[in-house]
């Protein structure tokens, strides 16, 4: 792509949130997830199992919408796109503030080994392994154990306290240890008005099952889209938007599960190119960059299952080892 390309494009797309969709359809999944609660709470086996179905579809709906609300794409509003933003991110326990902060940092240095977060927590975790840390690793990455998705999660939570300790005392990593402490009261608040009813336990396996699925949902959707493209050097400036094609993939197309379920999320290139636009416009904006320069030819793009199938019985440190690896 061109920034001439880009730039074309540009000018026929719509910036930001322009539509109530997204909003409409967070107020659905919250519904969603409240009938599965209920159905959780049933004595039939059956509309428990149908109540963990509904949670897994609408936490991980939730996510994603988590997603559209750290690129403000959520509601022009900015007050609303910020409380759905952390009502998101608590219901999920994944912090918004710094979910942001290291996001933006990976659409402006992706595929930067030190710039971007992404790149940067998995090589500091992963870079130095013994024998058996390397043998533990292919274990969990064979077994689908999402590790991975659970270190990114920890990686949030922890990040402003760790930020904290090294002496960066700024108003912006502040106001990221007061939310983290109030999403902690909130989750206090609710086990106790669990505990009051009797439902604690129920709540605590809900949510566990509900969460684990959401972990292997976060690995199966993100490995993908940056898996085995080049890392910059350590120098390296950052890459423009419309360079970002490079280093970044798109998953196949399958109807209903891409568009419905998934919200578009495997149109990467459209998104890293165009970061502002809206989950329902990505379509629309990877059909006028099409017409401006083909992209990745759909014969040759698989789906998130089929990277997943194929990958998972390959040595993660052969897929991703540039991320992992540097004994070498």
């Amino acid at each position: 792509m061109t920034k001439e390309q880009w730039l074309s494009v540009r000018k026929q797309i719509p910036d930001g949130a322009k539509q109530p969709w997204t909003v409409l359809l967070w107020t659905v999944d919250l519904l969603l997830l409240a009938l599965a609660w209920n159905l959780w709470l049933d004595t039939s086996v059956g509309l428990q199992v149908l109540g963990l179905v509904l949670a897994g579809f609408a936490t991980l709906q939730i996510y994603l919408i988590l997603h559209e609300a750290l690129h403000g794409a959520v509601s022009e509003n900015r007050n609303l796109n910020n409380f759905i933003g952390h009502c998101s991110g608590w219901l999920i326990a994944l912090p918004f503030l710094v979910r942001r902060r290291f996001h933006m940092a990976h659409h402006t240095w992706t595929a930067h080994p030190l710039n971007d977060p992404e790149n940067r927590g998995m090589i500091e975790k992963f870079a130095v392994m013994t024998k058996q840390q390397e043998r533990t690793l292919e274990f969990m990455w064979k077994h689908w154990i999402p590790m991975i998705a659970a270190n990114h999660f920890l990686l949030n939570w922890r990040a402003p306290f760790i930020a904290w300790a090294k002496g960066d005392t700024t108003p912006r990593i502040a106001k990221e240890k007061r939310f983290a402490r109030l999403y902690l009261v909130g989750y206090l608040m609710l086990a106790g008005v669990a505990l009051y009813f009797g439902h604690l336990a129920d709540l605590l396996l809900f949510y566990l099952i509900t969460w684990l699925f959401l972990f292997f949902m976060v690995e199966l959707l993100n490995l993908p889209h940056h898996a085995e493209a080049p890392l910059l050097a350590k120098d390296a400036e950052r890459l423009q938007y419309w360079e970002q094609d490079l280093v970044s993939h798109d998953c196949k197309n399958l109807p209903i599960w891409s568009r419905l379920v998934i919200l578009n999320f495997n149109l990467h290139i459209v998104h890293h190119a165009f970061p502002s636009v809206p989950w329902y416009r990505l379509a629309e904006v990877q059909k006028l960059l099409h017409e401006k320069e083909p992209q990745q030819p759909a014969a040759t793009q698989i789906s998130e299952w089929d990277f997943a199938w194929t990958n998972r019985r390959r040595p993660l440190l052969k897929l991703m080892g540039h991320f992992f690896d540097h004994r070498a």
